[in-house]
């Protein structure tokens, strides 16, 4: 038996036809925050998404950059409120969703896309990617090569 044979028996995998929406599945990410979430929220939110690659930030630094004049502890809680996760578990979610388009996407190395989404070693990064889709980056590189990506 080979090594996408091996891949491919496992439930989560062959439930899903793709990669997209397998990262949906696991991530089970809401598409955006309700309409009648509070303003500050959705600038929190708007900063992780565009600055999920590589970021670990201090918290009065995000608030400064987007224009907020909350403390800290009120930030993070205006955001689980919003979005039903906390920033730091939010942020993880987008940096391996992130690393995930990646690994299918380009022929980098995988130490290079784990540098990039912001992980200082390979093993924390694998680690971490495991933990979230129960598959190394070598195997759901594997599995979902560059001629499974939906254009």
């Amino acid at each position: 038996m080979g090594a996408s044979s091996i891949i491919y028996v496992r439930p989560a995998v062959r439930l899903l036809g793709n990669s997209d929406a397998f990262v949906r599945r696991v991530i089970r990410e809401k598409p955006s925050l309700p309409a009648n979430v509070d303003w500050r929220a959705e600038k929190l939110k708007e900063f992780i998404d565009s600055h999920s690659a590589g970021g670990r930030w201090r918290m009065e630094e995000v608030c400064k950059e987007v224009g907020l004049s909350t403390s800290d502890r009120q930030a993070r809680r205006l955001f689980k409120e919003a979005a039903g996760i906390s920033m730091k578990e939010y942020t993880r979610k987008k940096r391996l969703v992130l690393a995930a388009k990646q690994l299918q996407s380009t022929d980098e190395p995988i130490k290079v896309i784990a540098a990039d989404t912001g992980y200082h070693t390979h093993h924390g990064f694998r680690k971490a990617f495991y933990e979230m889709f129960r598959l190394t980056p070598l195997e759901f590189r594997r599995f979902w090569p560059r001629r499974h990506v939906a254009v």
